[in-house]
């Protein structure tokens, strides 16, 4: 394989998210275009999530023709094709559409590069709000806000007593599993901070130690957390399944994602919890 400049792929794939943004928001203030539908399995779908992925898809083969491109809003690619792949681009052109009907500002553009089943690179671009998060192998994860650029670390496990342990969940999806790990940490680190977000602002929130943790244990795709992934990961954090294990890419049939964890630091600890839930 050709090696890659990370650093430079990073500038230019959060350009192509912010391209993606601009057509989000042009649909977005004009209501009269979402042309809101349903998918099979019921998850909505606008003109938006359309827009966007032409964009980027156009855009990640202009800049990489070799590398192709797995997008929630394409066309399904055979197992036996992609397997073959060592590269390739992970995408959700508009994560969190349910947050775009509500008219919240927390949707994303996520876009991910996998090497290997490694996420090597990601961007997550939250176009109402202009903020991009953006990390690649090496290179460290950054929140760009307005022009000013500033490098993310994430928080160290919080001494009890001294500051409470702070949890972000899903605003739209928290079920039993997410109830029964947060009642063991409580129990453990005393009562828990909470606050909501949605799509992948989550694992940015980890990202930039504003949040020590982020349980998920209801069904993603892969494209939902590998851009987060990176910029976690490169911000001192894991995300990791419930026996610690970092998340890997295009390596199963499937593209379903697992139940997971998105942690600041300790992951032996949370892992540890999750067998006393019998994981």
């Amino acid at each position: 394989m050709r090696e890659l400049d990370l650093e430079k792929l990073m500038g230019q794939v959060r350009q192509v998210a912010e391209e993606a943004g601009a057509e989000i928001m042009a649909i977005f203030h004009d209501e009269a275009r979402w042309a809101v539908q349903h998918k099979e399995d019921d998850s909505p779908l606008t003109a938006a999530d359309l827009a966007a992925n032409r964009v980027i898809v156009a855009a990640l083969q202009a800049i990489a023709p070799d590398i192709p491109v797995i997008s929630e809003e394409a066309e399904a690619i055979p197992v036996a094709e992609r397997r073959q792949w060592a590269r390739c681009w992970l995408v959700d052109p508009l994560d969190g559409t349910k947050e775009f009907i509500a008219r919240s500002n927390e949707f994303t553009v996520n876009i991910a590069l996998v090497e290997n089943g490694e996420a090597i690179l990601g961007v997550v671009y939250a176009p109402a709000l202009g903020q991009a998060f953006v990390a690649a192998r090496g290179c460290g994860a950054f929140r760009i806000d307005g022009g000013v650029t500033t490098r993310l670390q994430s928080a160290a496990l919080p001494v009890p007593g001294v500051r409470a342990l702070r949890v972000v969940a899903s605003r739209r999806h928290r079920g039993a599993r997410d109830e029964q790990f947060c009642a063991l940490v409580e129990a453990r680190y005393g009562a828990l901070e909470f606050s909501t977000a949605g799509s992948a602002f989550k694992i940015c929130v980890v990202a930039e130690g504003q949040a020590d943790i982020y349980p998920r244990f209801g069904p993603t795709m892969e494209w939902d957390t590998a851009a987060g992934q990176v910029v976690v990961e490169q911000a001192g954090g894991v995300l990791m399944d419930e026996q610690g294990r970092p998340f890997r890419y295009n390596v199963r049939d499937g593209l379903l994602n697992g139940s997971f964890l998105v942690v600041g630091a300790a992951p032996e600890t949370w892992s540890g919890i999750c067998r006393e839930m019998g994981a």
